[in-house]
C-alpha cells in the first residue's frame, strides 16, 4: 500500500517496467474454439486496512503521515467471444482510499471508479487485432522490463507490494499481432496520453517527504486534494502521435530471443520552476523575510500572464534486446535495454536528462508447486552525471564532487507457501538496493475461508539512510488486514 515515491526514483530508473502478462481475471480464447457464443463473467473486491507502528505529531507543512489508511478495489467484468474470430471484453473498475492523521484529524477519502480493460478482438488468418482499453506487455522479464513503459502506472501504493493488476493501468490502444516466418511481430499504436497517477503531498507515499525540504506551496482542503494531485505539477500535455513500439520474438532451441523498441512519452513531468519562483520558495522554508523587489516582480509577471513553473511530458527512446528459457522447473528471463534519455531527478526534485541502460535478470516458478518464488535483480548505470548534480533516491550524497557514472543495484523477492490443503498461505515480499542498503520487508499470512472468500494479515517495514530508495519511507512502517471476496 502506498509507497508511491520509492518510485519516483525508481520508475523512471527502471523505466516504469513491471510485471508484463499479469495474472488477468479474463482467459484468452483460442481463434479454433467452438463457434458457440460464451459468455464469463468476473469479478472481485479487495478491502485492506492498516495501522501506522508509530505516531508523529502534526505538521503545519502540509507533509503529516497518516497514521490510519483504508483502501478497497473492485472490478466486474464481462468477456465475450462472439464467434471464432471475434470476442469482447468490457471491465468496470473502482478505487477507493481514505485515511486520517494523529488523533484522527484531516480525515480524507475518494472514490474513482473508471474504465478497466475495454476491447475489441479479431482473429485473422494472418493477424490478430486488438483494439481499445488494453493492458500491454513489453519484454521478457517477468518482474521488470525496460521497453514496457506503455501504460501508465498507479503509484499511489507503490511498484514492490502490489498486486500486478494494481499496478499498470490499461491504456487505449490498437495492437497487431502477427507470425511472420519463424518470427512473431506485435505492433502497438497508442494515439491519447494517459500520465501516472501518483500523490504530490498529504499522502504517505507522496512525492514530497518532509527530509526533502519542499513544503506544500499553498493549502489545500482536504476534501478536495485528491482530485487536485493528478494536475498539479502538469501544465501541458502531450497529443498526437501518442506512444507506439514494435517487438520481434522468436525461438531458438530451447530459448526464445527477441527485440523491442518504444517511442512514448514519460508518464511523470518534468517541473522546472522560474528562477525567481524558487528563490522565493527558498526563502519561505528557511523562515526569512521575502524580498519586497522579488515579490513585486513576480506580482508584475503574474499579472501580465506569464507562467511561472512548466510541467511538461518528454518522450523517449527505448530499444532493448530479451531472452528467456525454461530450465527444469525455473523460468529464466534476461531483458537489457538502453535509452539514449531519460529523465531522472536531482535535489528537490529537479529533472535531469541523462542516458541509461538497464539490464534485468529474473527467475521464478514454472510449475505447479506448495513453494512460489520469484527473484528479479535490477542494474541501471547513468553516464555523464555532472560533479554538482545528484540523482534522488538512487546515489548518497557523498556521490556529489566529481563527475562519474552512478549505478544502482536492485533486488526484489516474492516467496509464498501453501499449508494445510492450501488453505493457509505465509510468504514474503520485499525489496533490497545494495547502493545504499536500504530495504523494505513484507511478511505476510492469507487463509483461504472458502472458494470465494480469504482474508490476510501483513507488515511492512522500511529501513535505510534518509534518501535512499526505501529509507525515503522509513516513517510508514506499518500493519495490515484484508479481505478479498470474488465471484
Amino acid at each position: 500500500m502506498r509507497r508511491g515515491l520509492t518510485l519516483l526514483a525508481l520508475v523512471p530508473t527502471l523505466a516504469l517496467a513491471s510485471p508484463q502478462e499479469a495474472p488477468a481475471p479474463l482467459r484468452e480464447f483460442s481463434s479454433d474454439a467452438p463457434v458457440v457464443p460464451q459468455v464469463r463473467v468476473t469479478g472481485d473486491v479487495r478491502l485492506v486496512g492498516g495501522m501506522d507502528t508509530g505516531f508523529e505529531p502534526r505538521r503545519e507543512d502540509g507533509l503529516s503521515e497518516h497514521v490510519v489508511d483504508g483502501w478497497g478495489r473492485a472490478s466486474l467484468a464481462t468477456d465475450v467471444k462472439l464467434g471464432a474470430s471475434l470476442r469482447l471484453v468490457v471491465e468496470g473498475r473502482a478505487f477507493w482510499r481514505g485515511g486520517a492523521e494523529r488523533g484522527f484529524e484531516r480525515a480524507r477519502s475518494a472514490f474513482e471508479p473508471y474504465l478497466g480493460e475495454a476491447f475489441v478482438d479479431l482473429y485473422t488468418r494472418r493477424v490478430d487485432v486488438r483494439v481499445g482499453q488494453q493492458t500491454l506487455a513489453f519484454g521478457a522479464n517477468a518482474v521488470f522490463a525496460p521497453t514496457d513503459v506503455l501504460n501508465p502506472r498507479d503509484l499511489r501504493q507503490g511498484l514492490v507490494l502490489p498486486e500486478p493488476e494494481d499496478l499498470k493501468l490499461p491504456v487505449f490502444a490498437a495492437r497487431a499481432l502477427a507470425n511472420v516466418g519463424p518470427l512473431t511481430v506485435t505492433g502497438v499504436w497508442a494515439p491519447f496520453f494517459v500520465p501516472n497517477r501518483y500523490d504530490v503531498f498529504g499522502q504517505d507515499a507522496a512525492l514530497l517527504q518532509p527530509q526533502l525540504g519542499v513544503a506544500v506551496p499553498f493549502p489545500v482542503d482536504a476534501s478536495v486534494e485528491g482530485w487536485v494531485q493528478p494536475h498539479l505539477l502538469e501544465t501541458e500535455r502531450p497529443g498526437l502521435p501518442g506512444d507506439v513500439g514494435l517487438r520481434v520474438t522468436g525461438e531458438l532451441g530451447r530459448v526464445k530471443l527477441g527485440g523491442s523498441w518504444v517511442w512514448a512519452n514519460e508518464k511523470l513531468p518534468q517541473v522546472t520552476l522560474d528562477p525567481e519562483l524558487d528563490a522565493l520558495l527558498r526563502a519561505r522554508e528557511r523562515g526569512e523575510p521575502a524580498d519586497a523587489a522579488l515579490l513585486l516582480s513576480l506580482q508584475e509577471r503574474l499579472r501580465a500572464g506569464e507562467s511561472l513553473y512548466t510541467g511538461r511530458y518528454a518522450r523517449q527512446h527505448v530499444v532493448a534486446a530479451e531472452a528467456s528459457s525454461l530450465v527444469g522447473p525455473v523460468q529464466l528471463d534476461v531483458d537489457v535495454g538502453f535509452s539514449p534519455s531519460r529523465t531522472f531527478y536531482g535535489d528537490r526534485l529537479r529533472p535531469l536528462r541523462k542516458p541509461a541502460v538497464t539490464w534485468v535478470v529474473g527467475a521464478s516458478q514454472a510449475e505447479e508447486s506448495k513453494l512460489f518464488y520469484s527473484v528479479t535483480y535490477t542494474g541501471l548505470v547513468v553516464p555523464g552525471v555532472g560533479a554538482q548534480e545528484l540523482l534522488l533516491l538512487l546515489e548518497p550524497g557523498t556521490a556529489r564532487g566529481q563527475e562519474r557514472a552512478a549505478f544502482f543495484h536492485l533486488l526484489v523477492a516474492d516467496v509464498r507457501y501453501s499449508l494445510l490443503d492450501d488453505r493457509l498461505e505465509v510468504g514474503l515480499r520485499g525489496g533490497f538496493e545494495l547502493t545504499q542498503r536500504s530495504f523494505l520487508v513484507s511478511p505476510r499470512a492469507g487463509w483461504r475461508v472458502s472458494e470465494h472468500l480469504s482474508v490476510g494479515l501483513a507488515a511492512e517495514v522500511y529501513a535505510g539512510p534518509a534518501f535512499s530508495a526505501f529509507g525515503y519511507f522509513n516513517r510508514n512502517d506499518q500493519v495490515l488486514a484484508s479481505v478479498r471476496m470474488t465471484l
